[in-house]
């Protein structure tokens, strides 16, 4: 004699699994590097301080979803100031560096001399946790990269024209 088996509705059985918030992949990514950060839920964005090569540097990675749409901005911006008789030529030289790259690029705020790279990703998909690496490694490569001929610029004798050839120096090299 067979067995009665109980038969369920498939449409019944599917269950509706969310997955998570951008913010909560960011702030995954970010306890994954074992980065102190401060989470700052109400407006969607994250600050933390890191060490790179040449100095420090403050980080924000703003997140932004709605309706369909993605968005991750990660901004390195330098603990030094650019004084105001050399901020045309930190700005030249920043023209120079956007130039030369594809993605990602640097600002300064001509009003206080703050420079900052910045990487941002948008989709109107699913930002995954491949695109988050991507628009951290991004910010803090140029800004590792760039600080030290920036600030050469800044407060030494460099010249805007050489800071792509200082920025490919090895490891090793020091500007003194």
């Amino acid at each position: 004699m067979p067995k009665k088996t109980d038969v369920m509705d498939v449409e019944e059985a599917v269950v509706d699994v969310q997955p998570k918030t951008l913010i909560d992949r960011v702030s995954d990514y970010l306890t994954s590097k074992d980065w102190q950060f401060t989470k700052h839920e109400d407006r969607q964005y994250f600050s933390l301080n890191l060490q790179l090569r040449d100095g420090n540097a403050r980080i924000f990675v703003d997140t932004f979803e709605a309706n369909g749409w993605s968005r991750i901005l990660v901004l390195t911006t330098f603990s030094t100031y650019v004084p105001e008789q050399k901020r045309r030529a930190v700005a030249e030289a920043i023209a120079r560096i956007n130039y030369a790259n594809t993605f990602g690029s640097f600002e300064m705020d001509f009003g206080d001399g703050e420079v900052r790279s910045k990487a941002v990703l948008e989709s109107d998909g699913y930002l995954g946790d491949e695109m988050i690496d991507r628009a951290m490694r991004k910010s803090l490569e140029l800004a590792d990269q760039y600080q030290a001929p920036l600030l050469g610029i800044a407060f030494g004798n460099l010249s805007p024209k050489d800071v792509i050839e200082m920025a490919s120096r090895g490891e090793e090299a020091t500007l003194q």
